[in-house]
């Protein structure tokens, strides 16, 4: 039996093991293999954040076929997972057959050749949101099969914003710089007012980009070009520098911070705010320092700027290594990870959210055992507040030039109007004028 097998034969064997965790996920799988006999191997190479539900699938794989299905992490942050991925392409290795692929990569990776296009034989993607299937579609064909999506939401600590008289979260920049200031002062404890990924990485050109968003920015210029150092682009990276040195409510180590080092951090219970994704919300259910004293709400934006979708949209896709000699039982994963089923796990047990529209909505989970994830609402309403990276085949090199020269500034190297000036230079000259 395929890991295609039939919605009805899926669905039945759900009803039963929701909350099971890989036992569900081995109930959809059939046979299939790495190889065309059955056998071998297929190699899956994830992001370290993916690593639980990796496991996932490896068990029930393993469990359900002839074949085994590898899973290794790459390194932690996107930015340093492209790398790993770039160099194996570059020796046209076939040692992995499926990847994980960020939001904004399926440009280059498709122009260059490194995916592989992607069946679709039972329209699955026909009943996923918009926006994760025109990121991996290229010219009409398919090159990625969505897994989650993703936005940014700022979590907050409900205990202690209670404990200090407050009623909500803040919804602008400054009431959060004045709630955390207050917080921290009222405090007998050391606090991290507000945690946000500030290394050179990723991680930093969304932070700017959410708060340029928050300004009522742009990064795309009226002739179609690319522009950093505007008006609102300098107060967004001078707004980040004055959290951690004017403000003083970020850590002087922000500068070197990661996504997941910091949600340790938030775990760890000394901290009021931080910006993250849904993943974090999973993890901080069980025993934890902050379990069941914590919230997830709207990012907040400039004063003004009330309907500013300033939430980055993310999200990953399952793609196929165009060097694979394992095709077929790629197709085959690719297919499951698509589906409602596999979908309906990595919700309801991982927090990812979910590309089906379906599970969006109070009927499915009627029909489930398992319950609606609470924060399925929550994210649902921070997605309708998002705005998207630029789609070019050469975003990685903007994005790097944008988070070096912003961690420039974080480290006190440059003013934020020289370190965006700089890289405005050289997003003109490598980039615009290409």
């Amino acid at each position: 039996m395929a890991w295609e097998d039939s919605a009805i034969r899926r669905r039945q064997i759900i009803k039963g093991a929701a909350a099971g965790g890989s036992a569900f996920v081995a109930g959809c799988l059939g046979g299939g293999g790495g190889e065309e006999d059955g056998g071998g191997s297929i190699n899956f190479v994830h992001i370290a954040s993916f690593e639980p539900s990796a496991n996932d699938f490896k068990e029930a794989y393993d469990s359900q076929s002839d074949a085994t299905l590898e899973v290794q992490a790459t390194p932690a942050e996107s930015s340093s997972s492209r790398e790993y991925y770039v160099n194996q392409f570059a020796a046209q290795s076939s040692e992995f057959d499926v990847g994980m692929m960020d939001v904004v990569w399926p440009a280059e990776f498709v122009d260059a050749g490194w995916a592989a296009e992607v069946d679709d034989p039972d329209g699955l993607t026909d009943e996923m949101l918009e926006t994760p299937v025109e990121t991996v579609t290229i010219d009409d064909s398919l090159y990625g099969m969505p897994m989650f999506t993703d936005a940014n939401g700022l979590y907050y600590r409900t205990d202690l914003l209670e404990e200090a008289g407050y009623d909500e979260p803040p919804s602008t920049y400054m009431e959060l710089v004045d709630m955390a200031q207050d917080i921290m002062d009222q405090s007998d404890e050391d606090l991290n007012g507000y945690i946000w990924q500030g290394g050179a990485n990723e991680g930093l050109t969304i932070m700017w980009l959410n708060w340029l968003w928050g300004m009522g920015g742009s990064v795309q210029g009226d002739d179609g070009n690319l522009v950093v150092n505007s008006e609102e682009g300098v107060e967004a990276l001078q707004h980040a520098v004055d959290l951690i040195y004017e403000y003083e409510i970020t850590p002087e180590s922000i500068p070197s911070s990661g996504t997941d080092g910091n949600r340790q951090t938030f775990q760890q219970g000394n901290t009021i705010f931080m910006r993250n994704w849904p993943y974090a919300y999973a993890l901080f259910q069980d025993d934890t320092p902050v379990t069941d004293n914590f919230a997830v709400t709207t990012m907040p934006k400039a004063e003004g700027n009330e309907d500013a979708p300033n939430s980055c949209i993310g999200g990953w896709s399952l793609f196929i290594n165009s060097f694979s000699e394992n095709q077929s039982a790629a197709q085959e994963l690719a297919n499951y990870v698509g589906s409602p089923e596999a979908q309906e796990q990595l919700a309801a047990e991982r927090s990812r959210l979910p590309v089906r529209q379906e599970l969006y909505e109070d009927g499915y989970w009627e029909d489930s055992d398992a319950d609606k994830p609470a924060f399925l609402d929550r994210f649902s309403e921070i997605l309708d507040q998002t705005s998207a990276r630029p789609a070019i085949p050469n975003y990685s090199q903007w994005s790097n030039i944008v988070y070096t020269e912003c961690n420039n500034a974080l480290t006190e190297q440059k003013s934020p109007q020289q370190a965006l000036d700089d890289a405005q230079d050289q997003i003109d000259s490598d980039i615009n004028d290409a």
